[in-house]
């Protein structure tokens, strides 16, 4: 065993020994000290080995032995004499040495072995000590978790590892300060104070407990951290000693809070499908229905010259246009309506709408507009941005029962990176227009606002309105390629924003001229209809022989195509697209474009969806029509279709 001083050390140990020799042997020889003599003697070995070792032992012991034997020869023969008479006597028997010696040697040797097992014991035991404190030492300085140990005696932490200094931003030094650094907030995100919790904490661990809990801390650099700690007190238990266990999860926070983002967005967008399919196929038996209505009326009207009977078509009619906005609110919730995007000014849409509504609004209510100078055109239906807008005044109105100020302002906006808007749909960057809507209302209860963009969700009285407002409107933004945020505080209004996507073209939008229906004869055109609808088909039927046109109708995309077989002098294929066998109406065009390459086609649908769709016949210059058409509507495209209406003229959509 090497101990501390190395040589130095053992030369002192010798020194020692040999001052113990020397100090027995006078003692012996001329002092008549034989006890003391012989207990240094036997002494010398012991201090050896438990101060150098077991080989510096048997050295001893053999000089003490020497010592031994040479005396007795030497006190035997007369060479020494003493004047201890009991001593003398005793000397003079050589014998006597010999038992001295062997007494040495035997008791020496017990001593020897003894201390020298004992000392290996303690070497034994201090290297596994030493061992076992490495281990600890490296469990705690390499743990994945930042480690702190806390004197509460002392009020400072007495250990800490690399992690703790990496998370905190403090060296071991600075954290095992008699002050403790600032490592926690005054208050903790849920609104506790952070001495206090940490008191009732410390209390819990010292009973027993192990607690376990998220807490904030602040960073040398002032940053906050989220992090879970854990509590263990640590023996002796004479001593209050607390373990700390420190888990950053801020990104781990961060990666649930991404994931429930995720799964909000798949349920708003299965939310979004599933009444999308439910409104689609409502809408396409509904339009049919109304087609059906619309179109008898129409006729109905032609035939009667009475004005009270007109009026009472006129009423019937517009009911029938009503019901076919209201379930083109329902597929703009869906984002599935039949829109006919153009550049329009948004500036002119708001003039055009406060010429008119400031008219209807009550005199308690004002009315106020900031426009932008040199806004963007944007690209979206002009109808639909309309109808969004009186939506929005209405609900303003709704909300200033007693009067107010209404403000509505227009903006450019540039959107640098990706934005999600407050319903966690994906804004891509770009130039944006912002139309802004605002009262001095009641504003809406936060606990509300998520809800207010569901379809049929509403907070006015039963039968107040349809509840399909705000979702048309929602609908009809993310339709257009933008987005419908929503601020509101109680007690001092609300503002709606709506988002809409530059054009790429900075052109005004022409106006669209209207059609009127046709009254001449057009005997030379034929036309070929397939609808599978036998109501909707007689009406149609009816419109266009009355137009002039000569119709040859189909009950299915199969028959049409064997009509088209036998007689190929068609002038236009007017078809539904969904219908009952095995060709539906793009599957009918492009088999009968087969046959005829320059055959107009114009296709009708009552869900919009299909009429969305690309490819399977279609082609960009063909005419798409949502049910029910207005006369106008369908003379204009039949027009189109067959070369005589203008460029402009675009009854169809993208």
């Amino acid at each position: 065993m090497i101990f501390p001083g190395g040589k130095h050390h053992t030369k002192r140990v010798t020194l020692l020994v040999l001052g113990l020799f020397i100090i027995a042997t006078t003692s012996l020889t001329f002092l008549g000290l034989a006890s003391p003599g012989w207990l240094i003697l036997l002494t010398a070995p012991i201090i050896s080995v438990a101060l150098v070792g077991r080989h510096a032992a048997y050295l001893t012991l053999t000089v003490s032995l020497l010592i031994s034997i040479s005396l007795g020869y030497l006190h035997s023969a007369g060479h020494l004499q003493t004047n201890t008479l009991n001593y003398d006597h005793h000397t003079e028997n050589w014998l006597n040495w010999m038992v001295m010696t062997f007494a040495l040697l035997f008791s020496g040797t017990a001593c020897i072995t003894l201390t020298e097992h004992l000392r290996t014991q303690w070497e034994a035991s201090n290297i596994a000590l030493y061992k076992q404190h490495d281990q600890m030492h490296a469990l705690v300085e390499y743990a994945p978790e930042a480690i702190l140990i806390y004197d509460m005696d002392l009020g400072c932490f007495i250990t800490s590892n690399t992690r703790a200094e990496q998370i905190l931003g403090y060296s071991r030094e600075e954290l095992m300060q008699a002050i403790t650094p600032k490592i926690s907030p005054p208050f903790q995100p849920d609104g506790r104070r952070s001495r206090a919790a940490v008191s009732t904490y410390l209390r819990q661990t010292l009973a027993g407990e192990f607690p376990v809990f998220e807490w904030q801390f602040e960073n040398k650099n002032g940053d906050m951290l989220d992090c879970e700690v854990s509590l263990a007190r640590l023996p002796p238990l004479d001593r209050k000693l607390i373990r700390a266990s420190v888990v950053e999860i801020s990104a781990r926070k961060a990666e649930i809070k991404e994931r429930a983002k995720i799964q909000e967005q798949l349920a708003v967008s299965q939310k979004l499908e599933a009444v999308g399919k439910l409104t689609g196929g409502v809408a396409h038996d509904f339009n049919n229905l109304l087609a059906v209505t619309l179109g008898n009326l129409e006729l109905l009207r032609d035939e009667i010259d009475d004005e009270q009977h007109k009026q009472l078509i006129e009423k019937g009619i517009a009911a029938t246009l009503r019901g076919s906005d209201l379930t083109r609110n329902m597929l703009a919730f869906a984002r599935k309506a039949s829109l006919e995007p153009s550049p329009i000014d948004i500036n002119l849409v708001v003039q055009e709408t406060k010429n008119w509504i400031s008219r209807t609004l009550p005199a308690t209510i004002s009315v106020n507009t900031s426009l932008l100078d040199g806004l963007w055109l944007v690209e979206a239906d002009p109808s639909a941005t309309e109808s969004a807008l009186l939506n929005l005044i209405l609900n303003a109105q709704d909300a200033m029962p007693n009067g107010g100020k209404l403000t509505i302002e227009t903006a450019n906006i540039i959107i640098d990176k990706n934005y999600i808007d407050a319903r966690q749909e994906e804004l891509p960057p770009g130039r944006y227009v912002m139309l802004a809507v605002s009262d001095t209302g009641e504003g809406i209860p936060p606990e509300i606002v998520p809800d207010i963009f569901e379809p049929f969700f509403s907070t006015k009285a039963p039968g107040g309105n349809s509840g399909l407002g705000l979702s048309m409107v929602h609908g009809f933004m993310r339709q257009s390629n933008g987005t419908v945020q929503v601020y509101s505080e109680p007690g001092i209004g609300t503002t709606f924003k709506l988002f809409f996507k530059v054009a790429a073209s900075s052109s005004e939008a022409d106006a669209r001229p209207e059609a009127e229906p046709e009254t001449t004869n057009h005997t030379a055109r034929r036309i070929l209809l397939a609808e599978d609808n036998a109501s909707v088909l007689e009406v149609l039927i009816q419109t266009l022989q009355k137009a002039g046109y000569v119709v040859t109708a189909a009950p299915s995309g199969d028959a049409a195509k064997e009509i088209f077989e036998a007689d190929p002098h068609f002038d236009l294929l007017i078809t539904d697209i969904v219908m009952p066998g095995r060709l539906l109406g793009t599957g009918l065009a492009a088999e009968l474009r087969s046959l005829a390459p320059d055959l107009p086609v114009i296709f009708m649908s009552g869900y919009a969806s299909e009429a969305a769709v690309h490819g399977n016949g279609l082609r960009p210059e063909d005419i798409r029509l949502m049910k029910p058409v207005q006369r106008t509507d369908l003379f204009a495209a039949i027009q189109k279709a067959l070369g005589q209406g203008t460029d402009s003229l675009d009854t169809g959509h993208g």
